[in-house]
C-alpha cells in the first residue's frame, strides 16, 4: 500500500518590522501549530513579509528555527518590494532547496514571484522531473496562481501541468480560498495566514493530505484565539456601535431611533437645520437611555495660493452648534496639507500655525470635557512612497506625532482627552502606505490612542469601478479589510475600545452593516472563540 504524505502550506502573512501586530501573534500560533501537527514538511509559498524589509525577514526567519519539520520556501511578490529580503532569503530560495522527494513523491517549489515563469524555471522543471523518473507524481507549490500569471507563462505552465504526472498545485497570493482542475491536476488557492486580508474566513494554515489511493484533501486550520468583545471603554452601560451619517442630523437621530443605537457622529454638511425638532429628537434619545454622541467637524486646509489655513470660521461654527446639543466627542481630520510643508527633519512653521489654530479653536472645547480626536485620511490608489503630494499624517510617525503635538500644547488642561479617531478603511487604502504600514502596524502604535473609530470596507465603487472606502460591511473576513485583526487587537485590549462608527454613504448598505455589528455585540456572551465569529464559509476537506 501507498504511503500517505502530509504538509503544511503557510503562505501570504505579510510580517512587517512593528513587533507585537496581530500577524506577528499569528505566527506564533502557526508555529505551535505546525509542531502540534507535526507534517512531513512545511511549504512556504511567499509574501511572509510585507515590504521586503530585513526587520520582518529576520524575524520570520528567527519563528522558522522553532518549526520542526522541514521547511521549504518559495518567495512571492512582496519580498521584492525592497531589496533586502530576498538576499537574507537566498539559501531557501537556490534551485537545490526548492525540490524535496518523500517516498515517489516529488515536491517542486518553483519561483512565481514576479508574476512570471521565467526561462530559468522553466528549465528547472525540466531538468528536475527528469532527474526523477520514478516518480509517481509530483507537487507544485509556488505563490502565483496559475491564471494569475503573464498569459505566456499560463499556457506554458498549463500545458507542462497537463503533459507530467502532476496532482496538486498549491498557491497563495489572492487570499481567498478557490480549486480548480487542470487536466488531472487540482489547483487550490488558499486564504493565508494574514489577519488584515484574509477573505472569506479566518486566516489560517492549509493541511493538505495524500490517501493510500492517491486523493489529495485540504483541511483549513483556522487562527484560534480567544474573543472578549465587551466591555467598551465608556462611562455607560452601552454597546459600543453606531454610525456616522451625513446631512441633516434630524434624520440621523431618527434613523437611529429606530435601530435602537446608542452611538450616533452627526456630519451635517450645512448649519440650515431645525433647530427645534432637534432639540425634541436629542430629548427623545436620551429619555431612552444613555448615549454618545460625536460631530464630525469640517477640515482646515492649508491654501498653498494664499499660504493661509482656511476653514477656520466654519469648523467654529460646528463647533458651537456641537456643544449646543451636548456632544461627547468631536471627529476632525489632521491638518488638510501635503508631509513636505508639515515635516522635514523637523516640524516646520507650518505645522506650528496649525498648532495654535487647533489650540484656539478647541481648548475651550477640551477643558470642557469633550473627547478630541484626530481622524488619519488616505492617499490616491497608486500613489508612490516618495510623492511629494503625500498628505500629512498619512504615515504612522507623522500621525502619532501630530497627536502628541496637541497633547503638549494642551497639556496645561486637566483630564484633556486628545486622542485618535481611527478610519480602518483610510489606512488599509492609502497608496503604497497601505502595504509599507499593513493595519496590524496601525493597531500596535496608535493603538492606545484611540477615542473612536470609522469602520467600512474598502472596494471597487459599483459605478466607477475605482477603488473606493465607505463600502459595506458584508462579513468581518472580506477583501480588501479583513477584521480578524481588529477583533484580536480590540478583545487582547491593543486597540482601546471605543465607540465604533459604521461610516457608509448608503444608507441601505449602512443599515445591514450596523445590523450586523449590533447583532455581534448583541450575542458577544456566545462569542468566546474566534471560530464562534459570524460570516466564516465552511472549512475546506
Amino acid at each position: 500500500m501507498a504511503p500517505t504524505h502530509r504538509f503544511i502550506q503557510l503562505t501570504d502573512l505579510h510580517l512587517s518590522d512593528t513587533p507585537n501586530t496581530p500577524a506577528h501573534r499569528a505566527l506564533a500560533w502557526a508555529v505551535a501549530h505546525i509542531n502540534r501537527e507535526n507534517p512531513d514538511l512545511l511549504a512556504v509559498s511567499g509574501d511572509i513579509v510585507t515590504y521586503g524589509t530585513s526587520q520582518a525577514t529576520h524575524r520570520f526567519l528567527d519563528a522558522l528555527k522553532q518549526v520542526r519539520p522541514p521547511v521549504f520556501f518559495t518567495p512571492g511578490n512582496s519580498e521584492h518590494r525592497r531589496p533586502h529580503a530576498l538576499p537574507l532569503l537566498a539559501s531557501l530560495c537556490s534551485p537545490s532547496a526548492r525540490v524535496i522527494l518523500q517516498n515517489d513523491l516529488l515536491y517542486l517549489f518553483p519561483d512565481t514571484s514576479q508574476g512570471t515563469l521565467s526561462q530559468t524555471e522553466r528549465v528547472w522543471l525540466d531538468q528536475t522531473l527528469a532527474n526523477h523518473p520514478a516518480v509517481s507524481g509530483c507537487v507544485l507549490i509556488t505563490h502565483y496562481p496559475a491564471e494569475t500569471l503573464d498569459h505566456e507563462s499560463q499556457n506554458w505552465l498549463e500545458n507542462w501541468i497537463q503533459s507530467h504526472p502532476i496532482e496538486l498545485l498549491v498557491c497563495g497570493h489572492r487570499h481567498l480560498h478557490q480549486t480548480r482542475q487542470i487536466g488531472r491536476c487540482l489547483q487550490i488557492i488558499t486564504r493565508g495566514l494574514d489577519p488584515d486580508k484574509a477573505s472569506g474566513d479566518l486566516p489560517g494554515l492549509s493541511l493538505f493530505e495524500r490517501s493510500a489511493s492517491g486523493q489529495w484533501s485540504e483541511t483549513f486550520h483556522s487562527w484560534t484565539f480567544p474573543i472578549q468583545l465587551l466591555p467598551p471603554d465608556l462611562p455607560d452601560p452601552i454597546l459600543p456601535v453606531g454610525w456616522s451619517i451625513q446631512g441633516d442630523p434630524v434624520e440621523a437621530i431618527r434613523e437611529t431611533l429606530d435601530l435602537d443605537l446608542a452611538c450616533l457622529e452627526f456630519r451635517p454638511k450645512t448649519l440650515d437645520y431645525d433647530r427645534a425638532t432637534l432639540k425634541d429628537h436629542l430629548q427623545s434619545l436620551r429619555d431612552r437611555g444613555p448615549c454618545y454622541l460625536s460631530w464630525h467637524l469640517p477640515n482646515l486646509q492649508w491654501n498653498p495660493k494664499t499660504d493661509q489655513i482656511d476653514g477656520a470660521s466654519t469648523l467654529q461654527a460646528h463647533i458651537e452648534c456641537a456643544r449646543g446639543i451636548g456632544v461627547h466627542h468631536f471627529t476632525v481630520h489632521v491638518p488638510q496639507a501635503p508631509a513636505s510643508t508639515m515635516m522635514n527633519s523637523e516640524p516646520t512653521e507650518l505645522w506650528r500655525r496649525f498648532e495654535d489654530v487647533y489650540d484656539n479653536l478647541f481648548r475651550e472645547a477640551v477643558a470642557s470635557g469633550i473627547r478630541l480626536a484626530i481622524e488619519n485620511v488616505h492617499n490616491p490608489t497608486g500613489m508612490p512612497e516618495k510623492d511629494p503630494d503625500r498628505k500629512f499624517a498619512t504615515e504612522i510617525g507623522e500621525y502619532s506625532a501630530w497627536m502628541e503635538a496637541l497633547r503638549t500644547k494642551m497639556a496645561d488642561i486637566q483630564n484633556a482627552q486628545i486622542g485618535a479617531h481611527f478610519d480602518v478603511g483610510h489606512a488599509r487604502n492609502n497608496g503604497v502606505w497601505g502595504n509599507i504600514q499593513p493595519l496590524g502596524d496601525w493597531y500596535a502604535r496608535i493603538g492606545k490612542y484611540i477615542l473612536g473609530y470609522h469602520i467600512h470596507q474598502v472596494g471597487k465603487h459599483p459605478e466607477t469601478g475605482k477603488t473606493a472606502n465607505h463600502l459595506e460591511i458584508h462579513t468581518p473576513f472580506s477583501l480588501r479589510v479583513s477584521y480578524a485583526g481588529f477583533i484580536h487587537a480590540w478583545s487582547t485590549r491593543q486597540i482601546n475600545r471605543a465607540p465604533l462608527f459604521v461610516e457608509i454613504r448608503d444608507a441601505d448598505q449602512r443599515w445591514r452593516t450596523t445590523r450586523r455589528l449590533k447583532t455581534l455585540f448583541e450575542n458577544a456572551e456566545q462569542i468566546k472563540q474566534s471560530t464562534d465569529l459570524p460570516g466564516r464559509s465552511e472549512n475546506r476537506s
